[in-house]
């Protein structure tokens, strides 16, 4: 299977939160991802901060967003994928982890593809007042006018227990080749995307850095009250950690060091 990563920009915040083992800041790079299926072609997993973000964050109150998260981006995510090498006119599907906005900030730039994601994932977030959603990091003026019509949503009750993993999973295919995994905590509805046979598991922002799968790593407290619902947070963590001592998979998170070293390489991970 072909991986590849693309820079959907970055944010800087300090790196103690996340790891408490050094204060300096550092670039959080909004990575997302497209993979080849050998039936469906490019699949997209998210799309960064795209060329909206400016925009979106203009008015009140979301203009706070650019000062509580200073993020730098990269422009259009279908550009960018252009620039490496593939037609943005060929991606049919699009895979939203979560609604933060720099996962969903170019979405509205694949109105021909089909989104996936979880029920609650949007609708958890939809209904909020403007301060709460500002609070949960989701941008509404990012939202495509089409959403709805143009998604393939898949309900919780989907989702079923998967003992190779320990966590709940859905074939998206109907292949067994790409399954969506649940992963609470860091987002409403938030999801993960798996290719057993890669024994490589995408986990969207359920850990910032690789230091937090160490065992009893935490996160400080202001990171950890960031989290959608902290406990869940913490719990799926210590599931991932558990999956990745008994299978050894490879977890790979957005914000991590193996997708900041594959924008750095050739973007194939």
């Amino acid at each position: 299977m072909d991986l590849r990563a693309f820079d959907g920009g970055y944010c800087r915040q300090m790196l103690g939160f996340v790891d408490r083992r050094s204060w300096q800041w550092v670039r959080f790079h909004a990575v997302f991802w497209a993979f080849s299926h050998p039936r469906h072609g490019w699949i997209l997993i998210d799309t960064g901060y795209g060329g909206r973000f400016r925009a979106a964050t203009q008015g009140w109150p979301y203009r706070f967003y650019r000062y509580v998260t200073p993020a730098t981006t990269n422009g259009s995510a279908s550009e960018t994928l252009r620039r490496g090498g593939i037609d943005p006119r060929e991606i049919a599907h699009v895979i939203v982890t979560h609604f933060h906005a720099d996962h969903v900030g170019g979405l509205a730039e694949f109105p021909h593809a089909k989104l996936h994601y979880r029920a609650d994932a949007w609708s958890k977030l939809a209904t909020l007042s403007p301060w709460r959603q500002l609070r949960a990091a989701f941008l509404p003026a990012l939202m495509p006018t089409w959403l709805r019509e143009h998604s393939e949503i898949v309900e919780p009750s989907q989702f079923v227990d998967d003992g190779r993993c320990g966590l709940s999973t859905y074939d998206l295919l109907g292949d067994a080749s790409v399954y969506l995994i649940d992963l609470p905590g860091h987002a409403p509805g938030q999801i993960g995307v798996w290719w057993p046979e890669e024994r490589r598991a995408y986990v969207a922002d359920a850990f910032w850095r690789e230091s937090q799968l160490e065992p009893g790593a935490k996160l400080l407290g202001p990171a950890l009250a960031l989290q959608w619902d902290s406990s869940a947070y913490v719990d799926t963590l210590e599931r991932l950690r558990r999956w990745r001592a008994r299978a050894k998979i490879e977890l790979i998170a957005c914000h991590s060091l193996i997708a900041e070293r594959a924008l750095q390489g050739a973007s194939h991970v």
